[in-house]
């Protein structure tokens, strides 16, 4: 039997610090809510690659228990996480996109090598040839 999976479903909600422990509740009830709805349709809902994240100050978030930083669906715990990536953007906890310009970061000097490394093994004649400018 063929798995059909549900990919990428997020679920968002906000409280209090001192409200966490309904939070963590009513998120976990909507999981349970969401993989029954995809078992009724013949989706799995992979719960191993099921990331959480709470976003807040390094204050509030430092301020969290770590049985407060974990959800527990059936029988599974998840654990959060400092950042995810959404959409192709690395988010961190608090907002502050330092992952995601770091990632952006290191793809541009990995290219910018490669093409220093492309210039010295093509030959003079074939880079002006195509009328690119290179010197």
């Amino acid at each position: 039997m063929r798995n059909n999976y549900a990919d990428d479903k997020q679920l968002f909600a906000s409280a209090r610090l001192d409200r966490i422990a309904d939070l963590r509740g009513q998120l976990g009830d909507c999981v349970v809510s969401v993989k029954n709805w995809c078992a009724s349709r013949r989706l799995q809902l992979n719960t191993d690659k099921t990331e959480a994240i709470w976003f807040g100050s390094r204050v509030s978030i430092n301020n969290l228990s770590s049985r407060d930083r974990t959800l527990i669906i059936d029988e599974t715990t998840i654990n959060t996480t400092d950042v995810v990536r959404n959409l192709g953007v690395f988010v961190d906890s608090e907002l502050s996109m330092t992952q995601h310009v770091a990632k952006v970061a290191s793809v541009c000097f990995y290219h910018i090598r490669r093409l220093c490394q492309i210039r010295l093994r093509v030959g003079q004649p074939t880079r002006s040839s195509h009328g690119h400018g290179l010197p």
